[in-house]
């Protein structure tokens, strides 16, 4: 299974790609039939082998996990480009990028050193991580927060095994998805402040 869901995200990557890059050349591909034939395009990019491997794995040598949250965020952005619908609102995802953002401050300078604790071994096995992503999770669900329908399918995953590793972390955050998180929540601050008089 991790196999197979490893091309998700490549998947993804491609199809957003090229939907922005018709979005630059002023092509609308909004619809049924311009998602499908992009689909179709993104699916041959993907399994197109490169020096004996599918495009798709060469990404592995980037990440060896992309997390559920950026995957989730990934779709997001394809669906809105495709049909116009948008999954989450501006509330759902500042909840996502301080979230993410968080879990990677508490997550990765203490994984590499800094400190004599190490929050990686507590995504091993059940532990305080289920239980506090499991109460954002119930108190997102009570706020009517969608970001809780991302957290619901990292739990989900995490338990099907869908990625490679298992350990609960890379299905919450990967350093790509805390670097998209800094971006997005640097860009609110700026425009916040521009705004001001």
């Amino acid at each position: 299974m991790p196999l197979g869901f490893s091309f998700v995200f490549p998947f993804l990557l491609i199809m957003a790609l090229l939907q922005g890059g018709a979005g630059l050349l002023g092509r609308d591909l909004c619809g049924w039939r311009p998602t499908l034939i992009l689909g179709l395009i993104s699916a041959f990019i993907a399994v197109t082998p490169v020096g004996g491997l599918p495009l798709a794995r060469w990404m592995i040598s980037f990440n060896a996990n992309f997390s559920i949250s950026l995957t989730a965020i990934l779709f997001y952005k394809v669906t809105e480009s495709s049909f116009g619908v948008k999954l989450l609102d501006k509330n759902d995802l500042l909840t996502c990028w301080v979230f993410s953002l968080t879990a990677g401050v508490i997550l990765y300078p203490m994984a590499l050193g800094l400190g004599r604790f190490d929050p990686y071994q507590a995504g091993w096995g059940f532990s305080w991580l289920f239980v506090v992503v499991c109460g954002v999770t119930i108190l997102l669900l009570i706020m009517k927060n969608r970001f809780a329908v991302v957290l619901i399918a990292a739990i989900l995953a995490h338990n099907l095994r869908l990625l490679e590793s298992t350990n609960f972390w890379d299905y919450l955050v990967d350093p790509f998805m805390v670097l998209v998180s800094c971006i997005a929540l640097s860009n609110r601050f700026l425009r916040k402040l521009s705004k001001r008089p």
